[in-house]
């Protein structure tokens, strides 16, 4: 089973994003540049197992939003392959003020 959440931000201050996201999380962002990404992004952990991805919610190619149900919310947080969503939403909505959880897919 493999369960994909898309967290929302409204602020765009990534800086304030990722520290919330830190703390919350006990975990520890290394900042990335991809233009695939958008520029400048976060990651934790590897692809293929339990990973973050912290990013601009805005589509290099054409300026738009990356997740266009979403366009108010100006930095996407995406939590792939976890085991442990319950968890990690009550952790966000306790401690990382401001996000919301946009989406929540369970591949089985």
């Amino acid at each position: 089973m493999a369960i994909y959440d898309l967290y929302g931000f409204m602020s765009d201050d990534m800086e304030v994003a990722k520290s919330l996201l830190e703390a919350s999380l006990d975990i520890e962002f290394e900042v990335r540049d991809s233009d695939y990404q958008g520029g400048k992004y976060y990651k934790c952990g590897r692809t293929g197992v339990e990973n973050f991805v912290l990013k601009r919610n805005v589509d290099p190619f054409d300026g738009e939003p990356a997740e266009m149900p979403f366009p108010d919310h100006k930095i996407s947080f995406y939590v792939n392959d976890t085991l442990r969503s319950a968890d990690l939403q009550n952790r966000i909505s306790q401690k990382a003020k401001g996000f919301v959880l946009l989406r929540h897919e369970d591949f089985e």
